[in-house]
Formats: C-alpha cells, structure tokens, sequence
C-alpha cells in the first residue's frame, strides 16, 4: 500500500475520527470547510485515499465512501455512540465511552455503527433493553427492514410504513402505539443488521 502524504493522511485520520464518533463519512462540504478546502480539493484527496487504497467508493454518489476492508480487517472497535430508543424516541448520539470489538466482516461487512438499546417498543423481534444494535448505514429501506430513524433531532429504531406524506412508526410490541410523522421529517440512518446481547 502506498504512503500517504502529510495533508492525505491528515484528511484521513479526519474521516476515521468522524466514524469513530458515530456519524457518516464525511461529505465534500464537511471535509472542505474542516480543512478550509475549497470542495475540488477535498474531492482530489479522497480520490487519492481511494487510488492508494485507504478507502473505498460504496456507490455512484460523489462522496460516499467507507473505510477499505484491508484497513479494517481483524478486530473493528465499536464506539456505543448513543443510546436508541425502542420506545419513545430521544436527543441523537448520546455519549459514550463504552466501546466492543469484533471481525469487520461479522455483520457482512460495510459501514456499522453499534447503538445502545432503551425501551421494549422492538421486543416482538427479540430486541431488549440493553441490548447493542449494529446499525448498517444506509438511505434505503425493503419492506420489513428494521431501521434506525432520525426524526428531526431525534433518533428511534422501528419499522416504517409509508402513506402518502406520511410515516408510520412500528413497534413489534403491541403495547406500544403505532407513531404517525410527515414523511419529509424521516430520515433513515440505517438498518439493523445484527443484535449483540450480554448474557
């Protein structure tokens, strides 16, 4: 693998502590205005990243990459970057200093986060309070995926169903009631990709 510059590997460590904090790899914007880039600039790094190998392009889009699995192989430490609710959603990324470690490709590979779960909302599919879910990040959903959801400034784990210009929370736990929210308020941060429980 090619070495990386001083500036490369600066914007690098950028993107990593980015991930490691929870959020998704940074855009153009976010990289230009760390850096005082303009965006062509930050563009050019990333490609360099990408050409030496330290990154990879998950899509088409400009700027949606995730870190190589070469950088990533043996064990991934997990930052718990926040609590998310099964129940009644709460304020985004909480912090936290707890942190787990397994193979990258555990949860079939790509860009995972882990997240602390609160409430029972989930618990007709076996998601308990506690548990640690592996959230895959990503913008698109199938029918029945469960996924963490951003609700303006809040975060949740549910199931969706859309009507319309509107968007249907639900819970596998019939005490919970079903959440009824404007569809462009909804934004999907990922789906649940896995569930690890102590026990």
């Amino acid at each position: 693998m090619e070495s990386l510059t001083k500036l490369q590997q600066a914007v690098y460590d950028y993107t990593r502590q980015v991930l490691k904090k929870g959020q998704p790899f940074p855009s153009l914007r976010e990289i230009a205005n760390h850096f005082g880039f303009q965006h062509t600039t930050a563009r050019f790094h990333l490609k360099a990243l990408e050409k030496k190998g330290f990154i990879q392009q998950r899509s088409q889009r400009v700027s949606d990459y995730l870190l190589s699995e070469e950088n990533n192989s043996a064990a991934y430490a997990f930052d718990l970057v926040a609590r998310i609710p099964a129940g009644a959603p709460l304020p985004v990324f909480d912090e936290s200093r707890e942190s787990f470690s397994v193979t990258h490709d555990f949860f079939g590979g790509g860009d995972i986060l882990g997240i602390r779960v609160v409430g029972d909302s989930m618990s007709g599919d076996s998601i308990a309070e506690g548990d640690i879910a592996m959230i895959k990040r990503q913008h698109e959903a199938n029918k029945g995926d469960i996924l963490a959801l951003r609700i303006e400034d809040e975060i949740t784990l549910k199931r969706i169903r859309l009507e319309g210009d509107r968007a249907q929370l639900l819970s596998s736990n019939p005490e919970h009631p079903m959440r009824v929210v404007p569809a462009r308020q909804l934004e999907i941060l990922g789906k649940l990709v896995g569930i690890i429980r102590k026990v």
